[in-house]
């Protein structure tokens, strides 16, 4: 069982569909971003593709809206 995704006051979440492959890249993308936020797995691959949360801050939330728009032609990727 996975724990569960950080939650509470102050945090925000963003929901991502990807490709299994992927989630390697964007957590090295992720790591590079001066602790943007966090990755935590969610849904198992269905289909080749899975389901991701990335956590943050709400002082840092507009940040990483703007990071994973940014980030969506190197990492294809479905906000949820």
């Amino acid at each position: 069982m996975r724990p569960p995704v950080p939650s509470g006051e102050g945090l925000v979440a963003r929901r991502v569909r990807l490709a299994e492959r992927d989630v390697v890249l964007l957590g090295g993308l992720l790591h590079g971003e001066d602790h943007l936020a966090s990755i935590h797995g969610e849904d198992a691959a269905r289909g080749g593709r899975v389901t991701v949360s990335i956590v943050t801050t709400s002082a840092r939330e507009h940040e990483l809206d703007v990071w994973l728009a940014d980030i969506a032609e190197t990492v294809e990727l479905e906000r949820l």
